[in-house]
């Protein structure tokens, strides 16, 4: 979206999208046009993930159920834009299709593209944007480097939310936050703010059934199939080494 400015879309019934125009278009229009352009332009957010924490292990396969290794998430927004997604439910499928919505610095929101759905999580009692999130567990070598993938939790949805303060430098108390009851109308992560799952939370978690004891490395993944507009996708990810020891998972 940056180096473009965005003009109204003719689209199929039920769904939002923008047309995007090359900047250069409003370059050959002169001053005027550059200076249009510029402002119209989104200020997008930049998710990154905080250092995975607070390990423990759930063993439940005595009684049938996998064995897991828990622990808490935080992704949260360095951008200077707000991670904002909506909700509209398409008329033929009644399916949640999600929109990202762009802010600009003169304050208008306008939307963006489709990011994904809207599921119902029974387990935790909202709507949850889908494969927001993904984890793995890696072996790794003597040097720390990843070697071979060997459990993978691929798709974690999250409700957005803005439920801790992690860059207090870029929080702008006048927008106020996104709530956390987690509906469909709007969600989002503003600039500054983080939205953490602790590792109570179900699919907070990989299933380690079978792994030996030995030295891991945990990889948290924020929008790992791209699909929210941002300023850098190549720091989505944040790894944590752990040792599987006699039944305990110890930081390493």
């Amino acid at each position: 979206m940056i180096g473009a400015t965005l003009e109204p879309a003719v689209v199929a019934e039920g769904e939002l999208a923008p047309i995007v125009v090359p900047i250069a278009a409003a370059e050959a229009a002169g001053p005027a046009g550059e200076e249009q352009a510029l402002v119209a332009r989104p200020l997008l957010p930049d998710l990154q993930v905080l250092t995975p924490s607070g390990f423990y292990l759930v063993d439940e396969s005595a009684s049938g159920g996998d064995k897991r290794l828990k622990f808490t998430t935080t992704i949260w927004n360095a951008g200077p834009g707000a991670l904002e997604v909506r909700g509209h439910q398409h008329p033929r499928t009644a399916e949640l299709v999600v929109y990202q919505m762009l802010h600009t610095p003169t304050g208008d929101v306008v939307p963006g593209g489709p990011v994904g759905t809207f599921r119902f999580d029974h387990r935790h009692g909202h709507l949850h944007l889908a494969a927001f999130a993904r984890y793995e567990l890696w072996s790794v070598g003597e040097d720390g480097e990843l070697l071979e993938l060997v459990a993978q939790n691929e798709k974690v949805g999250f409700c957005l939310m803005d439920n801790v303060e992690v860059d207090t430098g870029l929080i702008d108390v006048a927008k106020g936050v996104y709530p956390t009851d987690c509906r469909g109308e709007v969600q989002g992560i503003s600039p500054g703010y983080g939205d953490v799952y602790v590792a109570q939370l179900y699919e907070q978690d990989l299933v380690i059934d079978g792994l030996p004891d030995g030295r891991y490395a945990v990889v948290n993944v924020a929008n790992p199939d791209g699909a929210v507009a941002e300023l850098d996708l190549e720091n989505n990810v944040a790894v944590a080494y752990v040792r599987l020891s006699g039944g305990r998972v110890l930081p390493d």
